[in-house]
């Protein structure tokens, strides 16, 4: 059965784990045995070479990077530009993964057909692994032309917010609406036609964004 995994944050993990994805789920468990930096060392669950195994031959693959406000006591990044150039960090290696061989960015129907003919036309083990480029979280996306940018880049669905206060929403665990910018961003995602993810919206910002938003 070929499978599509909803949510991978696969590049988080490369970037600011020191994960080498190309490693078995044992090796980089054995790597992380006795590191105590952050809290679920030794308990990664995913890989490349475990995906292809299970038939995970597709996946909404993310870029995240959260830009906090000085009196926001979550984890993130101090300005909106660390935070764009932490999620081209992350676009780095999904292309470095592309290069060798690992990965393969699907933008498009016909790509999607292509790599599901090739998937079934040669043994999993030798397939790359198809993404679909997601932002969970909009903070890093500094102006609209930076979202142009993204869709240029191959993003296709996007989350506003992701965990508190944001830039455009309110996300898990805050209560607020989208404001005047959230709304200018609903409209440029619908212009592009990317995929409007709702995950992490408070019910606030998630019925404001049902009202406002007309694209898929």
């Amino acid at each position: 059965m070929f499978i599509f995994d909803a949510h991978l944050d696969l590049a988080m993990n490369a970037m600011e784990w020191n994960r080498d994805l190309t490693w078995s789920v044992e090796d980089i468990r054995a790597k992380e045995e006795g590191m105590i930096d952050k809290p679920d060392r030794g308990k990664n669950t995913v890989s490349l070479g475990a995906m292809r195994r299970g038939n995970i031959g597709l996946c909404m693959a993310t870029q995240i990077a959260r830009y906090v406000k000085k009196e926001n006591e979550l984890p993130g990044w101090n300005s909106p530009h660390q935070a764009w150039a932490q999620t081209q960090g992350q676009l780095a290696w999904y292309r470095a993964m592309e290069a060798i061989g690992e990965m393969v960015q699907i933008t498009n129907l016909a790509e999607l057909n292509n790599h599901l003919d090739l998937w079934n036309s040669l043994g999993n083990s030798k397939n790359p692994i198809g993404y679909i480029l997601s932002l969970e979280g909009a903070d890093s996306i500094i102006t609209l032309d930076h979202l142009e940018k993204s869709y240029e880049q191959g993003l296709r669905a996007i989350g506003p917010a992701h965990y508190g206060p944001g830039t455009y929403a309110h996300g898990t665990n805050s209560i607020g609406g989208i404001g005047r910018k959230g709304k200018e961003l609903l409209k440029e995602i619908a212009r592009l036609n990317i995929i409007l993810d709702t995950t992490h919206l408070c019910d606030e910002s998630f019925w404001e964004t049902m009202k406002a938003y007309h694209g898929p």
